[in-house]
């Protein structure tokens, strides 16, 4: 299969809505309209008030990052460090779903889905930065944003150890600094791009005060 097919195909494996379909068929709610509107595990425990549920949510959006893409690097056939394309846009699709009228989650736990396969040590250290920013600022939102910035820079100042964790189908690469910055930094900009509102929101909160 082309890369092209490849990306088609990954995006609308992404797209699929999971905390869109759970709570519309369980709860007969549109999670679009309900909480903050994202379509995501946290919206969905925040509108379900079920922490069963909302880890159901979890799980499901990790492993539709998870699974398409060992199964890119394992039975595509082609250049494992292509792997980057198809996986963006599988992100992609999770946050921006062409069922939902391009609305979705943040993309977080599809990401560490994705990143569990490249490098499973980026998803250590993002939860380590994430649970310490978390504690120090007491706003998820803020925490996370921080953490995402972080995450690029991370891979810079340690890439002596990370490059170690590199997934053996990537790591006969001639530059895999290289590969894994731009996959790292590919990623966060995705992901970021759907934290500019409730970073609009918190400073008018704090505007307001």
């Amino acid at each position: 299969m082309s890369l092209i097919l490849f990306c088609i195909l990954f995006y609308l494996i992404g797209s699929f809505p999971t905390a869109y379909l759970i709570v519309k068929l369980r709860y007969k709610k549109n999670i679009i309209t309900e909480g903050s509107g994202n379509v995501g595990a946290r919206n969905t425990f925040d509108v379900t008030n079920s922490k069963t549920v909302g880890a159901v949510v979890l799980i499901a959006d990790f492993l539709k990052g998870l699974i398409p893409v060992i199964c890119f690097l394992k039975f595509s056939g082609n250049d494992p460090h292509l792997v980057l394309f198809p996986s963006l846009f599988l992100l992609i699709g999770h946050n921006y779903s062409v069922w939902l009228k391009f609305k979705g989650g943040r993309g977080l736990a599809t990401a560490a889905g994705i990143m569990m396969v490249i490098n499973f040590s980026l998803v250590i250290i993002w939860l380590v930065l994430y649970i310490i920013l978390k504690k120090i600022l007491s706003n998820v939102h803020l925490a996370a944003v921080i953490t995402l910035i972080l995450l690029p820079l991370t891979v810079i100042i340690l890439q002596n150890v990370i490059l170690n964790f590199n997934n053996p189908y990537i790591a006969d690469s001639n530059d895999q600094f290289r590969f894994l910055f731009s996959f790292c930094s590919s990623v966060v900009i995705i992901i970021l791009l759907k934290h500019i509102d409730p970073l609009i929101e918190i400073y008018k909160s704090k505007k307001k005060i």
